[in-house]
């Protein structure tokens, strides 16, 4: 299937971008609750009450009006606070909860805040604080207070404890060095004020000669770990300022403020002095925590999307990044701006380094050489600008338009703009604009940030204010990323249903049924006996046929005619899936078009445009299952679809409905099948056979891996695949089936011989998947599909066989079966069987270690013997 967007363009060797876009929005609402707890003696009601004063006051400082400071005593009660908790609610900056007083254990281990009552737990105040929309930051300045973190910890909330997870037990000093560290720089992030708290309290007990018997902890959003001090924190730098809509560093409206000149309008760049601004910035990056390490932190990030009445769309794009090391530079110093005139132009608004010394390198965006307009007929694809003098402990700023006319093609608007990046981010702005008087669906997908809506001159705004993000790191065996990571979706298509009237009417006549298709289906199914062999060929004929792409103007969207097809005998999936339902129909068999995200996932509750394959679904029939055929690949065995079809929601148009399904493959489970038959010779060493077939799946991939190859790169390829799995040993006479046969079963085979008398390991494709000691996510193998590899040895010795056999390994764990078995054949042969059966192919976070403790444990018990 075609992309939505199709740019051409022009190429700039240039140095580089800074700009403002986002009008700033009102000033956001912050609010605070500071509670004191029981207190157990006079002296420290005194000093909590002290404390509760101090830390009001200064954050007035800070800028929280006094009106939205709650201050809670010794006889506040558990509603009291959870009435407070939940009046937060209208805070959509920053929301600050400090608690001073003791810790406890309610029932179950639960670690509790001491109050009048029932006392109030680490539970109580996640359920309360999850309600409140706004960027958090909490202080338990308590006794035992790090329990609380692991309950706490979320994405948009930072959280200190004044002591760590081990017992410490004694009323800690953390919570008045927090406050002292507070006072000396009011408006300092939150990661410096924890992190200068904890200096001051090693001072304290150096000073005073004492054993230190509290250490601070820190609940990182960013990176989702719990710190140790410094937290990450640079405290020989210039305290690193807060993160607040109120001081982005910096805001839509600060950016609009920062003048960059150029002082001669004919340098394509030039360099600049340094200035308070550029010096206040590289200090604020290099105080940015960065625990694990990242190449780059994005400080800023803006987009923006405005959409008019005629559908044109104007994207405005901001980014500051802060380069850690030279690998993240080709990343973020360089640009590629679409330019397609007139229907795709961008405009680079801005572009700078700031340099370590805070000097700076600007471009001078006039110099953007202008795109040629495609209607000459000469344009190129991209600009393509790259910033000059670029090193780690640089900031790397670029902004740029992007404006783009309708295409004609599709009737409604469909965007996706990516958010989360590949870096942490500390704060990202987004504002969307639309028509006020047509239907948009505007969504930020995997993210509870709701956004600020207001309507003006005629156009619905949306802006959300995103606090610290993690990065987007992908991993092997990841769900489709638009499934996990943080995107944008924007859309004018009333529903689905319109969607699917669309569709129908471009494709209109492109499934019409001549006479060619008749004699065509005619002769294929002429000796069919059963409905389900004429399925069979018909499918095997067309996905036979040569794959070709040409997605020219709305042939992106529309088939062609199955007779068209035929007589080329090439088609993309869209082509090709007609055509078999085509077939199909002449055949008597009900059959319809289906449309699907392969490789990635359809989000249903955005309609709009979010395919990119097309496939052919066949309803079942009697005691016949439902089947789904995609005879793009020629390699796809009858009965199963390929990596990327199953599981996803597909979108099957019907001639009166249409409607969602989910692609299931087959409920067989696919199966990857080694056999081994080797003899000892006098010297210790095996020689023999190998052969290798597959099902399902792994008959996919056998095929995949073959077609297409040249005789001699075929025996490569066995010889590459046994040499992994027997190290050091010779491979000769490999023999491939016909993988293009796909009614036959494929198979490998080849002789092999070692001098080793290792034997040869099974092949699990998976196993590097299992590799971290946990995950955070699930971990998706074999597309998701259940399998099972299983590999037989059988071994014969010039004499007799040991007579002692290693007891049998059988396993179980997350629903996976693992077992290695030995059996005597006779008197000179046995026999081991080493199987994995993956029945749950997605494997939670909370299985995956007992999964992979299993593996671990097969593997060893393959590699003992």
């Amino acid at each position: 299937m075609t992309s939505l967007k199709s740019v051409g363009a022009c190429v700039a060797w240039l140095g580089l971008l800074c700009v403002t876009f986002l009008p700033s929005s009102s000033p956001a609402a912050s609010r605070a609750l500071v509670v004191s707890g029981l207190s157990g003696s006079s002296a420290n009601s005194e000093e909590f009450n002290r404390l509760s004063v101090e830390t009001k006051r200064l954050l007035v400082e800070r800028g929280i009006p006094l009106e939205n400071i709650t201050q809670l005593g010794d006889k506040a009660s558990r509603e009291d606070i959870l009435k407070a908790l939940a009046d937060a609610k209208v805070a959509d900056d920053e929301f600050w909860l400090v608690l001073y007083g003791h810790s406890a254990r309610s029932q179950g281990g639960i670690p509790a805040f001491q109050i009048r009552g029932p006392r109030l737990t680490a539970n109580d105040l996640r359920s309360s604080l999850d309600a409140i929309p706004a960027r958090q930051f909490i202080l338990i300045g308590t006794n035992d207070s790090g329990s609380f973190l692991p309950i706490l910890q979320s994405s948009q909330r930072s959280v200190v404890s004044a002591t760590k997870m081990e017992a410490e037990s004694e009323q800690p000093r953390f919570p008045a060095a927090w406050i002292e560290a507070l006072s000396e720089n009011p408006k300092a992030s939150f990661p410096w004020i924890a992190a200068r708290a904890s200096q001051l309290v090693s001072e304290g007990y150096k000073n005073a000669s004492l054993a230190q018997i509290e250490h601070a902890r820190l609940a990182d959003p960013v990176t989702g770990t719990i710190l140790e001090p410094p937290f990450g924190v640079n405290l020989d730098a210039r305290p690193e300022l807060a993160v607040t809509s109120g001081n982005f560093p910096p805001t839509a409206a600060d950016i609009a403020d920062i003048e960059v000149k150029i002082t001669d309008p004919n340098a394509l760049w030039e360099d600049q002095p340094a200035t308070e601004e550029t010096k206040k910035l590289i200090a604020e990056a290099k105080a940015i925590p960065n625990p694990d390490e990242h190449s780059a932190i994005m400080m800023d990030q803006m987009v923006g999307l405005t959409v008019e009445e005629d559908r044109t769309t104007d994207r405005k794009l901001f980014h500051r990044v802060y380069l850690v090391r030279e690998d993240a530079i080709a990343d973020w110093a360089n640009a590629f701006l679409p330019q397609s005139p007139p229907i795709v132009t961008s405009k680079l608004e801005i572009a700078r380094v700031i340099h370590p010394d805070g000097s700076a390198t600007v471009f001078n965006p006039a110099k953007l050489p202008a795109a040629t307009d495609c209607t000459s007929g000469v344009c190129g694809a991209m600009a393509m600008v790259y910033l000059p003098k670029v090193e780690p402990g640089c900031i790397v700023e670029i902004g740029y338009r992007v404006r783009q006319m309708l295409n004609a093609a599709l009737p409604e608007v469909t965007e996706t703009l990516p958010i989360q990046q590949k870096i942490p981010a500390l704060a990202t702005q987004i504002e969307i604009k639309v028509p006020e008087n047509k239907i948009y669906h505007v969504a930020l997908k995997n993210s509870d940030v709701t956004p600020e809506e207001s309507v003006d001159h005629g156009r619905k705004i949306f802006r959300w204010a995103l606090g610290p993000q993690k990065a987007a790191e992908s991993l092997p065996g990841d769900p489709p990323a638009c499934e996990w990571v943080t995107w944008l979706g924007v859309s004018s298509l009333p529903s689905w249903e319109k969607f699917a009237v669309w569709y129908r009417r471009i494709a209109a006549g492109s499934d019409a049924v001549d006479d060619t298709v008749r004699e065509t289906a005619r002769g294929l199914v002429a000796t069919a006996e059963t409905r389900e062999e004429k399925i069979q060929r018909l499918f095997e004929f067309v996905s036979a046929l040569r794959y070709v792409a040409v997605e020219l103007g709305i042939q992106g969207f529309r088939p062609r005619t199955p007779a068209q097809v035929l007589n080329n005998r090439f088609g993309d999936c869209k082509d090709k899936a007609n055509l078999l339902i085509a077939l199909l129909s002449a055949s008597g068999i009900e059959a319809n078009f289906v449309l699907l995200n392969r490789g990635s996932a359809t989000d249903v509750s955005l309609p709009s445009w979010q395919f990119n394959h097309a496939i052919c679904y066949v309803p079942g029939e009697g005691k016949n299952p439902d089947l789904w055929l995609d005879a793009t690949d020629s390699v796809t065995p009858y009965g199963y679809v390929p990596p990327g079809d199953a599981g996803r929601q597909g979108f099957v148009i019907g001639k009166d409905k249409a409607e969602f399904k989910v692609v299931g493959g087959n409920p067989e489970t696919s199966l990857l099948s080694d056999t081994w038959v080797l003899e000892q010779n006098t010297e210790g060493g095996w020689s023999g056979s190998f052969q290798r077939t597959g099902k399902g799946l792994a008959e996919y991939t056998l095929r995949e891996r073959f077609h297409g190859l040249t005789p001699a790169q075929r025996r490569q390829v066995v010889c590459a695949s046994v040499s992994t799995l027997w190290p050091g040993s010779d491979t000769t006479g490999a023999e491939i089936s016909n993988v293009s046969a796909l009614g036959k079963t494929v198979k490998v085979e080849a002789r092999v011989a070692s001098s080793d008398s290792k034997l040869p390991l099974p092949d699990f494709p998976w196993l590097q998947g299992f590799s971290a000691p946990e995950r955070d996510r699930p971990l998706q193998i074999n597309d998701g599909q259940p399998f099972t590899t299983r590999q037989t040895v059988r071994l014969t010795y010039p004499d007799s066989a040991p007579q002692s056999l290693p007891p049998p390994l059988i396993l179980s764990a997350g629903g996976q079966n693992l077992a290695v078995t030995w059996k005597q054949i006779d008197a000179h042969t046995i026999e081991r069987t080493a199987m994995v059966e993956i029945r749950k192919p997605v494997i939670s976070p909370a299985e995956y270690a007992e999964v992979r403790k299993a593996l671990r444990t097969w593997t060893t018990s393959i590699a003992a013997r």
